[in-house]
């Protein structure tokens, strides 16, 4: 039972790093737990306003790690209690083995160091210090996760803004109305906003779950303007336009097929017009609706 019990910890404590490894070092993987929690909030806040849904995103998968951890070690130290442990006004009679070794993992995690409980036997006063570094390099990458991803939500509100700012002035369908190098340098800058938005997703894959209560600066609703602008290029007579346009056309495809790589659960669909809807309509902006002729 003693080496069941260790060896369950060991596994939870394993799985949970292994998630934070895949999840926040490397930069373009996502542990499958991570991404088990990810669509399980955002399914269960499906039916509401999703405007918290990319916080609770990032809690949730914070907690679920922690608890892991924290059960794991808990499972570890269960067969040394009480007898490997030193009790200092405390009777550990008065608790149940299972809840006093949770009490001294929460502890040894957060590096509290209370100093009521605390390690007698050899092996544990060598494993101990391993939990609180363990907590603590937890603590130190949860609040680098949530610095990195505010840079990546501030260049896609900036291409959200720059799309619908390019379509409310015509030239998304208008591109005639320019000379053909500042059209071509239209399509250019919306291709590379475009690039970095694709990169920021594939890097961070949570940031899809971060909502926009205004559709201005809703990333999912301003790409039907991309594609506008697509048609409008890769229909223009200038030979630089029509360039420019295919370039922004192969960074369209390959938003698109990260998309449906990667969220799976945002619905069917093969081209980028209903990849981009279903988007949209996940973050609770459809796609605008095209004028209807009277």
């Amino acid at each position: 039972m003693p080496v069941l019990s260790v060896l369950a910890g060991v596994t939870l404590v394993v799985i949970a790093l292994n998630d934070v490894f895949h999840t926040l070092l490397r930069p373009t993987a996502t542990g499958r737990l991570s991404a088990f929690v990810f669509r399980g909030v955002w399914a269960v806040t499906r039916t509401r306003r999703r405007t918290t849904s990319g916080p609770l995103t990032i809690l949730a998968t914070v907690t679920v790690w922690l608890v892991l951890i924290t059960v794991g070690w808990a499972l570890i130290y269960l067969p040394w209690m009480p007898d490997g442990f030193s009790y200092s006004g405390v009777d550990p009679q008065n608790y149940s083995p299972f809840a006093e070794a949770i009490g001294f993992s929460l502890v040894a995690l957060t590096t509290l160091g209370l100093g009521d409980v605390v390690p007698a036997a050899p092996l544990l006063r060598l494993l101990t210090p391993l939990e609180a570094l363990t907590g603590f390099a937890l603590l130190s990458a949860a609040v680098a996760w949530f610095m990195q991803l505010y840079p990546a939500l501030s260049r896609r509100r900036a291409f959200a803004i720059e799309l619908t700012s390019l379509h409310e002035a015509g030239l998304t369908t208008g591109l005639g109305e320019l000379s053909d190098e500042r059209a071509a340098s239209v399509v250019r800058s919306v291709s590379r906003s475009l690039a970095e938005v694709t990169a920021d997703l594939v890097q961070n894959t949570e940031i899809f779950y971060f909502t926009e209560k205004d559709e201005t600066l809703s990333a999912p609703r301003a790409l039907h303007f991309a594609l506008e602008l697509r048609d409008a290029a890769l229909a223009s007579r200038s030979v630089d336009v029509r360039a420019e346009g295919r370039v922004l056309a192969r960074g369209i495809d390959e938003l698109s097929r990260v998309l449906r790589t990667q969220y799976p659960h945002l619905g069917g669909g093969e081209s980028a017009d209903d990849v981009f809807g279903n988007a949209a309509r996940g973050h609770g902006h459809g796609p605008p609706e095209e004028p209807t002729a009277e």
